[in-house]
């Protein structure tokens, strides 16, 4: 039973990287269960047992990607730590996570699709939600409240931290723009830390 249970999974697995290159080089529209199916070296029918039509296997790629939001920006604030370090410890999550080339790829999937006016996009936007901008809302609250950092709204200040990230290591890479080199990530993190802290620090 567990080898099955294994093989089972194996070939899931299989369905989703062939479906992951599908979508990414062809689009939603333009990707079938058909391609999908010879990709991964199963028979339709596997498919269909795993995946109920393309639109739930388009959605459980977005799973994967929200799942990874969610295990990559999992940090709280601490007080015994200097801002600067914990800043630094955000902006780099940011970094690695956007520095993927599979994290990349997924987000590239999924934000053409989020995008286009047709049900799917909109069932997108109806369960995005953006790991970092939350965690990061939430520490800098924490350093609000410990009278580290004054500001109005912590929402605004994660908004100008995140976006100037992504601003230089998501915005130009989703157009096809080479990943950042790590000397460019450190400039980068370096900045927005300092503008931060010169900004807000009591």
């Amino acid at each position: 039973m567990k080898r099955n249970r294994a093989l089972n999974q194996d070939k899931r697995e299989a369905i989703l990287v062939a479906a992951i290159e599908e979508f990414y080089t062809k689009g939603y529209e333009g990707s079938s269960m058909d391609t999908i199916s010879k990709e991964a070296n199963v028979s339709k029918a596997t498919v269909y047992n795993h995946f109920k039509n393309k639109e739930d296997l388009f959605l459980s790629i977005a799973t994967i990607l929200e799942t990874r939001f969610e295990h990559s920006f999992d940090y709280t604030y601490a007080k015994e730590i200097p801002l600067d370090r914990q800043l630094r410890e955000i902006a780099s999550r940011e970094m690695d996570f956007l520095s993927s080339q599979e994290n990349m790829k997924l987000i590239h999937i999924v934000t053409i699709v989020m995008i286009q006016k047709n049900t799917i996009g909109s069932k997108l936007l109806e369960m995005a939600k953006d790991e970092c901008m939350i965690m990061t809302s939430k520490w800098f609250d924490e350093a609000k409240a410990d009278k580290k950092l004054l500001f109005e709204s912590s929402a605004f200040v994660s908004q100008q931290f995140i976006g100037m990230l992504k601003s230089f290591a998501f915005l130009p890479q989703l157009y096809g723009a080479p990943i950042l080199s790590p000397s460019e990530q450190k400039r980068v993190i370096d900045e927005a830390v300092d503008m931060i802290l010169k900004l807000y620090s009591k």
